[in-house]
């Protein structure tokens, strides 16, 4: 295999995509591959390495010769499948090639802990050798917001759409428990279906909210007065797998996030943190209320919200860990 690295970018979202495989092309630089982006693999080398973010297309490419390959698995593709379509058959075909994928993978990367035991389990094989784990996220720690804001405030936050899989329903009806013991409380909503989420939020006669429309580039700014915001999540495969990149949207501004315990990586990774707020699915209001009626310690809340972006949530960290790895793997 030679020294160069092909990023196959053949996707809509390459504005998600980008940041990620930015990590993974730091790693291989590092380790004096030479990298680029293609769209097309037709007229390249077999054996030269390249980077897949889907399964599927480096199950399809390995078959036409290029089994040299690194693959970043977002997400536990079947069960999502299965979710959107209802077909067993399709549901067996994705786990089929992503497994195969897998183990002939030189290396892979996994969202979560839980996703890389996932896939053990389907492909009765252990990947621990060839991979390493990698949380979405969109953002990097301000400082400035957490030392601006006031704490005390009862100022609540929900940002995204309003698909059944977010639980908009059970947040705003989660709120309004949170607004009849706090008459003072607030919501706001960022989110594209302004009318709906004013005709949910409405029905259930909250009483200081708003909601609003902004662009990505506008959310940050939106949520620096923000104190506590919703990460909800039915109990699923999916959303066991996920690492929402909500909840770094939200720290990264010194927001406490609660969120679901289904969230499993997350719920691992900050068991030892004081301003989380994690919910078990019985989702009962005191255990919001137990968190916020204590004050906040400002300078311990900065502290582990740094540690969380300088591992977890970590760019040079994941690109340190990662250069070893290649190391190991393609020495």
């Amino acid at each position: 295999m030679s020294k160069k690295a092909h990023f196959y970018v053949n996707y809509n979202n390459m504005v998600v995509l980008k940041g990620y495989l930015d990590i993974i092309k730091n790693a291989l630089v590092a380790n004096e591959f030479e990298c680029d982006d293609v769209i097309c693999l037709d007229d390249l080398d077999k054996n030269d390495l390249y980077v897949f973010p889907m399964g599927i297309d480096a199950f399809k490419y390995y078959w036409k010769g290029y089994k040299h390959f690194i693959l970043w698995q977002q997400g536990v593709t079947a069960d999502e499948s299965y979710m959107r379509n209802q077909s067993k058959l399709r549901y067996s075909m994705l786990n089929y090639i992503d497994c195969f994928a897998m183990k002939k993978a030189k290396m892979i990367l996994f969202c979560s802990d839980f996703m890389k035991k996932h896939y053990e389990n389907l492909a009765n094989q252990s990947f621990s050798h060839k991979s390493y784990l990698m949380p979405c996220y969109n953002e990097e720690l301000s400082l400035t917001d957490i030392d601006k804001k006031d704490y005390d405030k009862k100022y609540f936050a929900y940002v995204g759409s309003l698909d059944l899989w977010q639980c908009f329903d059970k947040i705003a009806a989660l709120y309004k428990e949170i607004e009849n013991i706090y008459p003072e409380a607030r919501f706001k909503v960022l989110t594209f279906s302004v009318q709906e989420a004013v005709e949910k939020i409405e029905a259930l006669e909250i009483k200081n909210y708003e909601v609003k429309s902004v662009k990505k580039e506008e959310v940050q700014n939106e949520l620096k007065d923000v104190v506590y915001g919703f990460v909800i999540r039915e109990d699923s495969v999916v959303n066991r797998v996920a690492t929402p990149t909500k909840l770094s949207s939200y720290l990264s501004v010194g927001i406490i996030p609660i969120f679901s315990t289904v969230l499993e990586d997350f719920s691992r990774i900050s068991q030892s943190m004081k301003y989380v707020i994690p919910l078990d699915e019985s989702m009962n209001v005191s255990s919001i209320v137990d968190k916020i009626d204590k004050r906040v310690e400002k300078d311990i809340l900065r502290q582990e919200y740094i540690n969380l972006f300088s591992t977890y949530y970590g760019t040079k960290y994941h690109i340190a860990q990662l250069v070893k790895l290649v190391k190991g793997i393609f020495q």
